[in-house]
């Protein structure tokens, strides 16, 4: 898990993090409309850009002093307690060459500033390395988020450690209210428990039933040849 591998990475930051994303990726999507032109490349900008603005909102609230948000215009990165999340879209095994950059810039220049301070949890030393932290939110053919998945990955784009966060990525629908006129659905009627007699079921006039299906096993009789 990330929290075993880096204690600051914590199941709900990481949560709050992924949670964050959907949101508002979905939230943009639903607002979405097609028939006025609206297509999938210009929602995904507008989710991209009002995700780096919802993560620049939560630091500067106060409630999250473990987070802070690296932002040059378009270009933003989280960090949580100093370790970089690189958050993108696509799947999670194959992040693309783009983002393995980005994360690679950002860890040269943590290193720079803070001298590494706060590791990847994978340094120099480490084979294969370095290791960066990084979120894939994972959508549908339409470009809603489905799922979102931290992992590491190194520059040569091999992945480990892949953990998928608890969140709610589709809401449940209400059900619609009834038409004018429509009559209500009939409650089903609960069935007689095993050897009760049911409340409808014709009776006798001293109150006995008159009838009554009653199942047995019968045994098997071979015949002879």
């Amino acid at each position: 898990m990330p929290w075993e591998l880096n204690p600051v990475l914590q199941q709900s930051r990481l949560v709050l993090l992924a949670q964050t994303a959907v949101d508002v990726r979905n939230k943009a999507f639903s607002e979405a409309n097609r028939e006025e032109g609206d297509t999938s490349w210009g929602i995904g900008c507008k989710a991209h850009e009002r995700f780096g603005h919802s993560l620049c909102k939560l630091e500067e609230s106060g409630k999250h002093p473990w987070l802070s948000v690296h932002r040059d215009g378009l270009y933003f990165m989280p960090h949580i307690e100093g370790v970089a999340v690189r958050v993108y879209r696509g799947p999670a095994d194959k992040p693309s060459q783009r983002h393995l950059e980005a994360a690679r810039s950002e860890h040269g220049r943590r290193a720079e500033s803070r001298q590494m301070a706060f590791s990847f949890m994978g340094g120099e030393t480490e084979p294969d390395g370095p290791w960066f932290w990084m979120m894939a939110v994972e959508t549908d053919v339409e470009g809603r988020a489905l799922r979102a998945v931290f992992f590491q990955a190194n520059e040569a784009g091999g992945t480990r450690h892949a953990w998928e966060a608890p969140v709610e990525s589709v809401s449940a629908a209400p059900a619609p209210a009834p038409e004018p006129g429509d009559k209500p659905a009939r409650p089903a009627r609960p069935r007689p428990a095993q050897g009760q007699q049911a409340k409808d079921a014709p009776a006798s006039r001293d109150g006995r039933p008159l009838f009554r299906a009653q199942t047995m096993t019968l045994p098997l009789v071979s015949q002879p040849s």
